[in-house]
């Protein structure tokens, strides 16, 4: 799973490479070519996956991260980003990329697509817990952590770059994000479910 395999090989991108986006909801990310074996091995590195579900006009997507929760950091590399996926298709995916024994925290909109996804393969898909202000309270903990992104995650660069707080009618912003360019930021926020924000440890059910 390593991808880079000496400090050499890093190679950091500012946001400026993309352009300057207004309003942005994550501000706190670089992208930055990196060793995921060598950061796995941190003692204080937990994974963290989490799924969104697309059909038609939206695509299902996976989250795949890794949470350093004394540096404070998220690791994201690697990532699932297509349309027109059956519940079949997102397991032979997932399970193709490797991940299908994983702790996934998915859309508790889709409890169907849960269940089929859990009794054909993925034993560790959970749904996410959402509630009121979840979204915010998501956005919140992740503000607090870093965010550093392989390249190869090239559909997350450019929604996180995208990911945008919403305006009224005046065009003022409001605290309340798009509902755009946020499947793989939603993905990450049911991922971060399992960490405790004001402890950064993980919690484990």
């Amino acid at each position: 799973m390593g991808i880079a395999k000496s400090y050499e090989d890093i190679v950091y991108s500012s946001k400026e490479d993309w352009g300057i986006v207004e309003g942005l909801v994550f501000d706190n990310w670089e992208e930055r070519v990196f060793d995921v074996e060598e950061i796995a091995k941190r003692p204080s590195v937990k994974s963290a996956f989490g799924m969104d579900f697309g059909y038609v006009n939206d695509p299902s997507t996976l989250f795949c991260g890794l949470v350093d929760t004394v540096a404070r950091e998220i690791y994201v590399f690697d990532e699932m980003y297509q349309k027109g996926m059956s519940n079949e298709d997102i397991l032979t995916k997932v399970t193709e990329m490797g991940y299908a024994k994983e702790r996934i925290r998915a859309d508790s909109a889709e409890p169907k697509s849960i269940a089929y996804l859990r009794k054909h393969g993925l034993r560790n898909i959970r749904s996410a817990k959402k509630g009121a202000d979840s979204i915010r309270a998501g956005i919140s903990l992740i503000q607090d952590y870093k965010i550093i992104i392989h390249p190869r995650c090239v559909n997350f660069l450019t929604e996180i770059n995208s990911y945008t707080w919403d305006v009224d009618k005046f065009d003022n912003r409001i605290n309340k994000p798009i509902d755009d360019f946020n499947h793989l930021m939603d993905a990450m926020r049911y991922a971060m479910e399992d960490f405790d924000g004001r402890k950064g440890v993980r919690i484990l059910k």
